[in-house]
């Protein structure tokens, strides 16, 4: 289990992460999104315990997590990891020594999935391949929190595909909070159970992805028209061109009749409506 309570951290001046309160109590495959900026690694790494807040709490299991806590609870990667320079066959066993509850056959199977040469160095590898061996020495630690900070960066679309999949089989081998922080929207929708939204360092949603599925939708017309079904509905974003206007909710849409068009909304989206415009409020 995952508790902020009122969490602010400042970098200097600047606010990076706006008093956020956050429980994240079952174990599920959670995607967060937001724009560049918007506090995601920021989130991560304050709950993984590599910085400390400026103000407020993070729990994990109960335990108060600082940079000081010894164990977490949490593993944490990062873009761009650095690992010691090493066979990676020789990196993935000495996690599993330093890790009594490592999965070492689950480490060793996906290494052979991604064929992943384990004689080879970390520094000669690609840079997709280099974020194949940490997400993989992440997943296979058994931790109760995974948090993955754009874990497919530098993958072709079918490593893509091989990622998710992985990811969907360590869940079910071992079920714990596994948090994958991405810009690949759509991929990723048929993986996950539930999304959160980040925009300027508050989270701005938090739910279910069939929520969305259920209440996202777009409502296009004449502007008399979709003003008069729209009025009582919670609007996240709106366009006007002319005398034609296009509404977008999150509730549950009106009844469809000949004057209106009425469409879901994708993922993608809906994420661009909830922070692409003023930001969206959901109430």
């Amino acid at each position: 289990m995952i508790e902020l309570n009122q969490v602010t951290k400042q970098y200097g001046q600047a606010t990076v992460l706006k008093n956020i309160t956050l429980s994240i109590d079952e174990p599920g495959i959670y995607c967060l999104l937001g724009r560049n900026g918007a506090g995601k690694t920021t989130l991560l790494k304050s709950i993984a315990g590599y910085q400390n807040i400026t103000n407020g709490t993070i729990k994990v299991d109960s335990k108060a997590i600082t940079i000081s806590t010894l164990d977490t609870g949490v593993s944490y990667i990062e873009n761009f990891a650095k690992h010691f320079n090493l066979p990676v066959r020789k990196l993935i066993r000495i996690a599993s020594e330093v890790n009594p509850n490592y999965d070492y056959d689950f480490a060793l199977d996906m290494m052979d999935r991604f064929e992943l040469d384990g004689k080879k160095k970390f520094n000669h590898l690609s840079l997709g391949m280099k974020t194949m061996v940490s997400t993989i020495i992440c997943l296979a630690s058994n931790k109760d929190v995974i948090l993955l900070d754009e874990p497919v960066l530098g993958f072709d679309a079918i490593m893509r595909v091989e990622f998710y999949d992985m990811l969907t089989q360590s869940f079910q081998k071992h079920p714990r909070i596994i948090i994958v922080s991405t810009h690949i929207i759509e991929e990723i929708a048929k993986t996950i159970q539930k999304l959160i939204i980040i925009d300027k360092g508050s989270i701005r949603f938090f739910d279910t992805l069939q929520s969305v599925e259920t209440k996202a939708f777009s409502i296009s017309g004449l502007q008399k028209d979709v003003k008069a079904v729209t009025q009582n509905l919670n609007l996240i974003g709106q366009d006007t061109v002319g005398g034609l206007m296009t509404s977008y909710i999150f509730d549950y849409p009106p009844e469809q009749t000949a004057a209106l068009e009425i469409h879901p909304l994708s993922l993608q989206d809906f994420f661009i409506q909830m922070v692409g415009h003023k930001g969206g409020a959901i109430k």
